[in-house]
């Protein structure tokens, strides 16, 4: 009896902590059902959640509107909020600790509270009411709840209120998560640049830094084209002519290098064969010895080399009505975003009643947890979505520094002024630290490293108040295509391609986020001159009655390029590679029947491998006769090759081993080349994203220049990283049969407490993350897809047929692990089983009634 008096005892002892953990858990469950009384609302406001727990609101006035939208966002996703919010303004490590410190001194050098202060004392009076209402509705929400969170019970901590100006830093983080990147992208263009040999070109650029950082590449599918060169095509040309542009202006500088040596018997590439492939032979000139000789320097060893990153981005596309089988336009959009738990974005339909001095809004689509904005998806007269636009948003200047000083940098030609602003940043358990927030002329001070003479400064658009605003919620009341694109000067957001469509069966496109009308070196800071109606780069209704985005270059107008780029526009801005946007064109050309939802779906989840053909045709030649001769393991993986499923499919090895190797080529080549320039290894230096092309060309015409002295020719060095490849697959599944595509790209989409900088609760990592799935789909294909990065969202609709629409996401609507609506949708995101646009019947209802 005793034995077992102790055994109850200390199961007593073992479940009562866990009982009690999990009443705690469960009171921060959001309240679904019931009655709330607020005097923050005029009216009775409606809040009715489907199977899903998508929410539809329904209220009488646009305030009370955005009161609700903050309760539901405050109750289902305040932790989610928070950190956007802190990630922002720089202040994570107060709430997490010494693992974020890094993370906020990065970000504070931006002062974005600061920033968000002043954007919001110059937003209207009515956009001010509203952005007050929903932080009033954040805190109702947060304080419904009858505990506190779970995950400040984790961190002992207690949330902090929120804060109108908040939602304007939760704004400033999509700046950072779209556009920060650009700094060290810009940074090692400037060292590529600056170590080149040869002659200089236009505002300072090397010539051959053209062949490195291409304009254009033969992958590019641009949808609008010079006015003369529009309206010079036939009726079945996919070019939109260009508005607000300046068709008198030359294009960007062509500019080339002088001459090359070739390996002899060089191999000069296969041209693929069928409709619509890319014409490779537009490719740059590849520089000379004099410009750049890897001859004469010692190559690295690269052991190990990992993939290139998967750029920011994101697929859209509109087809006009007279396509279509409703004979409204047909919008698709999948935002490709980092993918975490909970999901970065909201789902809503938000609906108020007409009246005779007002009409009634009924939008569905996406919400930013943070922000009362409808960011993509129908208001039933027009339909939008975005993908990231890159161009010349930011700018940093080196400054040859021997100290870094209280007065400035030290130089040799004196001493450079920088004032100083200390800022505190908390951190959680531990002492305040007093950071310096260095500021001169050219901006803030982004990186310092005396010891190689190297002081970077950098100014970012997203700095200025007046580039951040919330007139995006002026898409509420549009209803109409020409409508919307007009709007775009006004809109101040980080620059996006926004494409819609309209009931009457119109499509347009246009740059989303302020431009500055200058090009020149303080085009982004300073006194900034925006660019006004009219000049903004935008298209409407396109003879071939399509248009389609995917963070490549969408415009070949000269104007509109340098609007977008300024002294960039003839190396590339930073695009992301054409190949899903040529994919994607070539997709809506062969819908011949009427277009409905289901054909955007398919497009979505194209995951062919059309980017890779030409590579497999490389590889089986590389490996000839005389490469295989005594090498089994070569014969193996050159069968895989030339048996593959030419697409990203969970079970293709073929596709695996000859992505391993193309990865691996790229990432050995560019090593080289930076080597041979003396530029460190770091990993923010990825690969740029056009670097396909000069790639390719070296590959077709093997320069020796271009290769280090201990490879005798390009063969050796391509067999070299062939048994690399085969070396590192081997290692990882024994043998290559086993290699599968899905094996390697297995989705980790994971709770930033279990994962990430902080790493509270890797222990529950089961009870927090998504389903670790292996996934078809790959970069540079419709269907984007990596172990942490994808599609964020995706939705097919025509606006006034948005019950025929379909929709996804990556996860539930609630961040609480213990609500059936944390994983809710997610195995049919993963399947590609559409689920409703609009939301399924009400299962909760809750009423806001006027105290």
């Amino acid at each position: 009896m005793r034995w077992k008096h102790a055994a109850y005892a200390l199961l007593l002892v073992v479940l009562t902590p866990l009982a009690v953990l999990h009443v705690l858990l469960r009171g921060s469950l959001a309240q679904l059902d019931g009655t709330v009384h607020s005097s923050a609302v005029s009216r009775p406001v409606t809040i009715e959640r489907d199977d899903l727990g998508v929410p539809t609101v329904t209220a009488s006035k646009r305030i009370d509107l955005a009161y609700a939208t903050g309760f539901v966002h405050g109750q289902d996703r305040f932790f989610e909020m928070d950190l956007s919010r802190r990630l922002a303004a720089g202040e994570l490590s107060e709430l997490l600790g010494q693992a974020t410190l890094g993370q906020d001194e990065a970000a504070r050098i931006f002062r974005f509270r600061s920033v968000a202060h002043e954007v919001l004392q110059r937003a209207t009076a009515g956009q001010r009411a509203i952005i007050e209402a929903y932080s009033r509705g954040v805190n109702d929400g947060l304080g419904s709840l009858r505990v506190r969170p779970w995950e400040y019970l984790v961190l002992g901590s207690a949330p902090a209120p929120w804060r109108p100006e908040d939602s304007v830093l939760v704004l400033h983080a999509m700046w950072w998560q779209l556009q920060y990147l650009g700094f060290h992208r810009e940074i090692l263009r400037q060292e590529v640049n600056a170590r080149l040999g040869g002659r200089l070109c236009e505002r300072g650029w090397k010539c051959a830094l053209a062949f490195f950082y291409p304009a254009r590449t033969a992958w590019d599918a641009p949808v609008v084209a010079p006015p003369a060169a529009a309206e010079g095509a036939d009726g079945g040309s996919d070019t939109a002519t260009a508005r607000g542009s300046d068709t008198g202006t030359d294009g960007p500088e062509s500019i080339h290098g002088d001459g090359h040596g070739v390996e002899p018997g060089g191999d000069r590439g296969v041209q693929p064969e069928a409709s619509g492939a890319p014409d490779f032979t537009r490719i740059p000139e590849i520089p000379s010895a004099a410009v750049l000789d890897l001859r004469k320097e010692r190559a690295p060893n690269v052991a190990h080399v990992a993939a290139p990153a998967i750029a920011v981005g994101s697929n859209n596309w509109a087809v006009a009505g007279r396509l279509t089988s409703t004979g409204s336009a047909l919008v698709a959009n999948d935002m490709h975003l980092g993918q975490r738990v909970p999901v970065i974005w909201y789902r809503m339909r938000l609906r108020t009643a007409s009246s005779p001095t007002h009409a009634g809004i009924d939008l569905t689509g996406v919400t930013l947890p943070g922000a009362p904005v409808m960011v993509a998806g129908s208001n039933g007269h027009i339909a939008w979505g975005f993908t990231n636009s890159y161009g010349k948003w930011l700018d940093v200047t080196l400054v040859p520094c021997t100290a870094v000083t209280g007065d400035g940098l030290v130089t040799s030609a004196g001493t450079v002024p920088l004032h100083t602003q200390w800022e505190a940043i908390h951190v959680h358990g531990e002492a305040t630290i007093r950071f310096p927030v260095r500021t001169g002329k050219a901006g803030v001070l982004l990186e310092a490293h005396p010891r190689q003479g190297q002081c970077w400064l950098g100014s970012w658009l997203a700095q200025d108040p007046d580039a951040s605003n919330f007139n995006l919620m002026s898409l509420e009341s549009v209803d109409s295509v020409r409508q919307a694109v007009a709007l775009a000067p006004t809109i101040g957001i980080p620059h996006q391609n926004f494409v819609a469509g309209d009931r009457d069966g119109h499509i347009g496109w246009a740059i989303y986020g302020r431009i500055p009308a200058g090009t020149g070196a303080e085009r982004n800071s300073g006194r900034i001159q925006w660019l006004g109606t009219g000049a903004q780069p935008s298209a409407i209704d396109p003879p071939s009655g399509r248009i389609w985005t995917a963070n490549a270059r969408v415009t070949s107008d000269p104007q509109q390029e340098r609007v977008i780029a300024a002294d960039t526009a003839g190396l590339g801005s930073q695009y992301d590679l054409g190949a899903r946007a040529h994919q994607i064109r070539d997709d809506l050309r062969a819908i011949v029947q009427p277009a409905v939802p289901a054909d955007m779906l398919r497009i979505q989840l194209d995951d062919r491998a059309q980017f890779l053909a030409r590579w497999r045709e490389l590889l089986l030649q590389v490996l000839d006769e005389n490469s295989l001769r005594d090498h089994p393991v070569r014969a193996e993986f050159r069968r895989q090759v030339q048996d593959w499923d030419p697409a990203a499919d969970t079970a293709s090895v073929g596709y695996r081993l000859l992505r391993a190797w193309h990865d691996r080529i790229e990432t050995a080549v560019w090593d080289m080349i930076l080597d041979g320039l003396h530029i460190g290894a770091d990993e923010s230096f990825a690969t740029p994203a056009q670097f396909e092309a000069p790639l390719w060309r070296l590959l077709q015409a093997r320069p020796l220049n271009f290769l280090p002295a201990r490879y005798p020719a390009w063969h050796d060095f391509l067999l070299e990283q062939t048994d690399a490849t085969i070396a590192g697959l081997r290692e990882d599944c024994g043998v290559l049969s086993r290699c599968t595509w899905g094996r390697e790209n297995t989705i980790r989409i994971r709770h930033p407490l279990s994962a990430g900088l902080s790493r509270v609760l890797p222990f529950v990592s089961r009870l927090l993350d998504m389903p670790a799935l292996q996934m078809p789909g790959d970069r540079d294909m419709p269907r984007v897809q990596g172990e942490t990065f994808g599609a964020s969202e995706r939705f097919g609709v025509s606006p006034g047929h948005e019950r025929q629409g379909y929709f996804h996401m990556p996860g539930g609507q609630s961040g609480h692990p213990l609500s059936p609506y944390y994983r809710a949708g997610f195995m049919e995101w993963a399947r590609g089983e559409p689920l409703p646009f609009l939301p399924g019947p009400a299962r909760h209802t809750m009423k806001l009634l006027p105290r």
